[in-house]
């Protein structure tokens, strides 16, 4: 099953929950300085704290007998990274995808389908949108890792936690260009804008433009649903659009939040019930967790979803 076959299912969709802000913060755990947790399953130990935390977000959907998507941990593994760091000699993407797709075959016997993406980063600083390539630069830049990830056999790609407009439509462009489904995921502020200052709904429209009618999906990630649901409102044309969001705990501005040494976080059950009426608002297949999320928060959307539909 593929992306566009499981969101042409009935059921609500669970995401996986934080893990680059969950593990950086685990004592057992040596993230390399330039590819962070890409490198985890290249060590014994960390490869194991990785892999409990993959399987208890797995967990809360195979017990709730929801369907899922779970995205591979290369967020910061595009090619200058990797060649900047320890693991030069190694195939970080594909190493990282098999790993997951192992993990998820392991669960081959439920009843849940589970998916899993291919998941990349803007080439800088998530929260700074002056550091974001221009759309030609970010296609040829990107291009490595995005065809490493779909050679991999994952089964739809993602660009997650994007500031600025033209490099989402480079990598768009990139990801068109390997035939698998693909996830557009920007970072919104109340404004309705990206951090670059465009309109959500102007990104998406370009993007449908330049790549084809309507051949990406989109998400949000890393704001807190009370802050998409405002930029929602500001953003009207736009309705069934976005497929997925990934929040964060905290109602904090991207400008609090960047740099902060302690989680701001949330209650979980306050948190699945916010999500949960901004997915039905709004129609959002996909509710995963971003920065602050554990499995219990993850576990208390994924109760939300199953009251909603026994009501």
């Amino acid at each position: 099953m593929n992306l566009v076959e499981l969101l042409q299912t009935e059921k609500p969709i669970l995401g996986d929950g934080s893990m680059y802000e969950l593990l950086r913060r685990d004592p057992d755990v040596a993230f390399d300085e330039h590819i962070a947790h890409s490198s985890l399953i290249y060590d014994a130990k960390s490869k194991r704290v990785l892999e409990q935390v993959i399987r208890s977000y797995i967990e809360v959907a195979v017990s709730m007998r929801q369907p899922m998507v779970v995205t591979t941990t290369t967020w910061r593994a595009n090619r200058e990274r990797i060649q900047a760091s320890a693991f030069a000699d190694r195939a970080v993407n594909e190493d990282n995808a098999r790993f997951m797709l192992d993990l998820r075959d392991s669960y081959a016997d439920t009843a849940s389908p589970i998916i899993v993406g291919g998941n990349i980063g803007p080439k800088g600083d998530a929260y700074k949108p002056q550091e974001a390539l221009d759309a030609d630069t970010a296609q040829a830049f990107h291009a490595y890792q995005i065809e490493a990830l779909a050679a991999s056999g994952v089964d739809f790609l993602q660009a997650s936690t994007l500031p600025a407009r033209s490099e989402a439509l480079g990598i768009a462009m990139a990801m068109a260009a390997t035939g698998l489904p693909y996830v557009i995921s920007f970072v919104v502020e109340q404004s309705g804008c990206l951090l670059d200052g465009t309109l959500l709904r102007d990104a998406i429209f370009e993007i449908d433009t330049c790549v084809g009618e309507a051949s990406a999906n989109y998400a949000v990630n890393c704001v807190h649903p009370s802050v998409l649901h405002q930029a929602l409102d500001k953003n009207s044309g736009i309705e069934g659009r976005i497929i997925g969001f990934s929040g964060n705990t905290s109602a904090l501005s991207v400008a609090e939040l960047d740099g902060l040494d302690e989680l701001d976080t949330e209650e979980p059950d306050s948190f699945a019930l916010a999500n949960q009426r901004l997915a039905e608002m709004h129609n959002i297949r996909i509710i995963g967790g971003c920065c602050g999320t554990n499995p219990t928060h993850m576990l208390a959307i994924a109760r939300q979803f199953s009251d909603q539909a026994i009501r």
